[in-house]
């Protein structure tokens, strides 16, 4: 789906579930940006989304990833062996990026949240995760050079991106879409602390003049998004 000329938000689905992942592309005539990648096993369906979305896949120069989770990390490996292109993350992930720690989900009340099958699953993937190196690790308030400026926003454990241009913030993870309004970041993964630190951290977003946020288990609010994330802070 075309957001804005230089914004496109693919529509993925992720596993026999069903369920959708909204991966986002930011392009421009030099650069094409992805942000986050789904998971491992995934690179056709990402192709597949953005050739529908007339986005050439061999345009693609930029990886950015918002955190460390496995479905927005996995499908990195496979891109690179299909092409070269600069792995981007937050400071704090590259560690766990790197393989220098395990990932935080391993071990958090994500997996407790799933069925048995899926949890035996979950962990047999995260055991399997291949290291990658980090090309570039960003900082809160920098701006990427390309497409007319994406803005870090860091939030722990978490990077949203603001792309002034189209007013566009893609949110990764740090919100969710509830019966089709813009909710809080999804309580049932995270315990309680990280759960009020993350809420909390939505604070930061209140100086950006927000038109569009995607959400990668969600897609699209438009709907005055501004006075939306003014009312979850």
């Amino acid at each position: 789906m075309e957001i804005s000329e230089g914004v496109n938000m693919l529509e993925v689905p992720m596993g026999p579930s069903g369920e959708m992942i909204y991966p986002t592309v930011i392009w421009d005539d030099k650069d094409m940006v992805l942000v986050d990648t789904g998971l491992p096993g995934m690179l056709e369906k990402i192709q597949k989304a953005m050739k529908t979305e007339k986005l050439p896949f061999e345009k693609l120069n930029r990886v950015v990833l918002t955190h460390q989770d496995l479905d927005h990390t996995g499908g990195v490996l496979d891109i690179l062996k299909a092409k070269r292109v600069e792995v981007i993350v937050h400071k704090e992930d590259v560690p766990y990026i790197q393989g220098e720690k395990k990932l935080v989900r391993y071990n958090s009340r994500f997996l407790s949240t799933l069925p048995e099958k899926q949890r035996g699953m979950m962990r047999l993937a995260f055991e399997h995760v291949q290291p990658l190196k980090v090309d570039t690790a960003l900082e809160d308030g920098e701006k990427l050079p390309c497409c007319g400026g994406i803005t870090v926003i860091h939030t722990p454990g978490h990077i949203c991106l603001y792309h002034q241009k189209s007013r566009t913030l893609v949110a990764g993870d740090a919100m969710s879409i509830v019966d089709g309004k813009l909710s809080g970041p999804r309580k049932e993964i995270l315990d309680e602390e990280s759960f009020k630190l993350a809420l909390h951290s939505l604070k930061k977003l209140e100086k950006y003049d927000v038109r569009n946020v995607v959400v990668y288990h969600g897609g699209l609010f438009n709907d005055k998004a501004n006075e939306r994330i003014a009312e979850l802070i």
